[in-house]
């Protein structure tokens, strides 16, 4: 009797499973009722219009009205959270610089790798003219001048989520004149 055997990954660090097809059915099943599940609850709602309930469109729309909030109002939050959408790891890579996160030392030794080790930012004062500099220092003791900077990058879901919200905006824009 034969049995189906999955090879290993292979050794990188991470260690990546690989799930058999009824693993992979089960979990879409279970992700399909999550959002069927959610659906039904914001169906009975009202979101989607065809049931009352307090989250009914033209209740909405009487209720932000009553608060005075206007058709400018929801475009420029719209609008807000599309360019949120779309830098956020723009402003997350520079808060992560500029408080000296994600850097790594770039220390090359004689072989021709580089060290790769997290670093942590000192500042140094000459005895000369007090002047003030800033070194990077590893976990192996390496003092360097600069550090590498490891960016964060937009996935697929990251990218997905910026061109709907592109979309959703034509949409508003398009609806409100």
């Amino acid at each position: 009797m034969k049995f189906h055997h999955t090879p290993a990954p292979p050794k990188s660090g991470v260690e990546l499973y690989r799930h058999s097809y009824g693993q992979q059915r089960l979990w879409h099943f279970g992700l399909t009722m999550i959002v069927m599940g959610i659906s039904f609850f914001l169906y009975y709602l009202g979101l989607f219009g065809r049931v009352d309930g307090p989250l009914n469109p033209s209740q909405l729309g009487e209720h932000l009205a009553a608060l005075g909030v206007s058709k400018a109002h929801i475009m420029i939050i719209v609008v807000f959270l599309t360019l949120l959408s779309l830098t956020w790891n723009w402003i997350y890579n520079l808060a992560s610089f500029l408080r000296g996160k994600r850097l790594t030392c770039s220390k090359i030794d004689t072989r021709g790798y580089v060290c790769g080790e997290p670093v942590g930012r000192i500042t140094l004062t000459r005895r000369k003219n007090s002047k003030r500099i800033r070194r990077y220092l590893c976990g192996e003791g390496h003092k360097q001048a600069e550090a590498h900077f490891h960016a964060v990058k937009k996935g697929t879901v990251g990218h997905v989520v910026w061109m709907i919200s592109v979309i959703f905006t034509f949409i508003v824009f398009y609806a409100s004149y």
